[in-house]
């Protein structure tokens, strides 16, 4: 069975070579390098989790938030290129969710919380993704994913976000009418009004690119912008090339 997430779809598009690496040779493990946004991202998506999770509506405050944030940081240092470089990130995170519990009201209780989902699309494909909350209230679920990058209109998609609410559709057999990101270091909210029929062209859309996937007998690599982040730069078989374009500022 064909396994597709939101994030797999991606990397296939961004760079088919990286999604060979990734999970058709499994050599994630032997070359993924710790990365001080992923450390920071992670310890703030699960300090939120633990934040709704662990406590009473009434215990949510700031002085509790922030000890959460502590917790967590001290389980994971990894990435970080010294003790400056460390404090920089965390301070990100405090500003991120110092706005976040100032922004919007923590006395709400979500339905879901940061978990992996998922439903079958059909008998030979399952989808699945990781969400990170989902609120419910008189118009039904909202589906909410937070964001710990700057907003960028080009890293936006509509279809991670009815994926995430048809998988919700699928489990909790309950509308949902809402799916949005958060964008926490600005608090800006980007959502959009979930319908049936999104649920179909999302379906196909998927079926598309797995297909897409499964026909390929090349996994060619497409040298852009991302390969600066790439953990297997070293073995692409563009090499070289993309490190000369990466010096020259040409992505």
């Amino acid at each position: 069975m064909f396994k597709a997430s939101p994030f797999k779809l991606r990397m296939y598009e961004v760079c088919p070579q990286q999604y060979k690496f990734t999970y058709l040779d499994q050599l994630a493990a032997d070359y993924r390098r710790p990365k001080p946004y992923l450390t920071m991202g992670a310890h703030v998506h699960y300090t939120l989790k633990d934040f709704y999770e662990r406590l009473e509506p009434t215990q949510r405050t700031w002085p509790a938030l922030e000890q959460l944030l502590r917790q967590r940081w001290r389980e994971n240092r990894r990435g970080f290129k010294d003790a400056s470089d460390e404090q920089r990130w965390g301070m990100k995170a405090l500003q991120m969710l110092k706005l976040f519990i100032l922004k919007n009201d923590v006395t709400t209780t979500p339905a879901m919380l940061e978990d992996y989902y998922d439903m079958l699309l059909t008998d030979q494909l399952k989808v699945l993704g990781r969400i990170d909350r989902v609120d419910h209230d008189a118009a039904g679920l909202h589906v909410i994913d937070y964001k710990t990058g700057q907003f960028d209109e080009a890293e936006v998609s509509d279809l991670q976000l009815i994926t995430y609410a048809m998988i919700v559709h699928a489990r909790t057999h309950q509308p949902v009418y809402r799916a949005s990101y958060l964008f926490l270091a600005t608090n800006q909210w980007y959502s959009i009004d979930v319908t049936e029929d999104l649920y179909q062209a999302a379906a196909d859309e998927i079926l598309e690119r797995v297909e897409k996937i499964i026909q390929d007998n090349s996994f060619q690599p497409t040298p852009n912008r991302y390969c600066r982040h790439c953990d297997f730069i070293d073995i692409c078989p563009r090499s070289a090339e993309i490190k000369t374009k990466l010096t020259n500022h040409e992505f």
